[in-house]
């Protein structure tokens, strides 16, 4: 499995709406290789910090660029400072 881990700022005033907008986005990929979507805010700086966990390296990379994801990322921009900063790692360990 591979985590996708981007990190991405609000814009004031904007946290609420992108909080109830991120599920939408992300469980359109539920059938193309996502396991699992986290998305974490902190309050004090005014950050988010979204894990999303794919099947396969080839599945997280295939939907990185997709159509669906990039029409979603552009549309969650209106929340954002700036763009969001991605980083992409390897599960090797998982405790259920």
């Amino acid at each position: 499995m591979y985590a996708r881990v981007m990190t991405s700022s609000a814009k004031p005033g904007s946290a609420a709406a992108a909080i109830a907008e991120w599920p939408q986005h992300i469980s359109a990929f539920k059938g193309k290789g996502l396991v699992a979507g986290y998305l974490f805010f902190d309050r004090s700086r005014n950050q988010f910090l979204s894990i999303t966990i794919w099947e396969s390296e080839e599945a997280q990379r295939r939907n990185a660029t997709s159509p669906e994801q990039v029409h979603g990322r552009a549309q969650f921009m209106q929340h954002l400072t700036g763009a969001p900063v991605p980083s992409t790692y390897e599960v090797a360990a998982v405790v259920e």
